[in-house]
């Protein structure tokens, strides 16, 4: 029976020692500089990170992406008019330019394309605006 009682003892002070050292080692957001409480937890005043929603991380986003595949298609396009005027005359190296250009276009129309069904999900479903303006 003392064996027991011992072990009981023994259990409920060592979890009961867990409640103790959290509130020992509180965070006093008073005295921490930066720091400001709110309903019993410390916020930082100052994260060093924007007042940017989702949404405008998403138009941002958009519009950096829409400019890189642009600057890319056409430099795809450039590429494949050299190749087009340095083929003089041999068939086989102007149907390559020419698939290439198709192709440099038609990544061009599918990202536009992209960009137009986003916009018309978003006003369909009642979004705050577009992904891009």
């Amino acid at each position: 029976m003392s064996r027991l009682l011992f072990l009981n003892l023994f259990f409920a002070g060592f979890f009961l020692s867990f409640i103790a050292v959290s509130t020992a080692f509180a965070v006093d957001c008073t005295k921490t500089p930066g720091f400001v409480e709110k309903a019993g937890v410390c916020f930082p005043n100052a994260t060093g990170l924007g007042n940017m929603s989702v949404f405008d991380f998403l138009q941002v986003l958009m519009n950096w992406l829409l400019g890189i595949i642009g600057v890319l298609a056409v430099i795809a396009f450039v590429i494949s008019g050299i190749q087009y005027l340095t083929s003089a005359g041999d068939e086989k190296m102007a149907e390559t330019a020419k698939r290439n250009m198709t192709y440099a276009i038609i990544g061009l129309v599918v990202a536009l394309a992209g960009l137009i069904i986003v916009n018309a999900v978003a006003g369909l479903t009642g979004a705050d605006g577009a992904v891009y303006y």
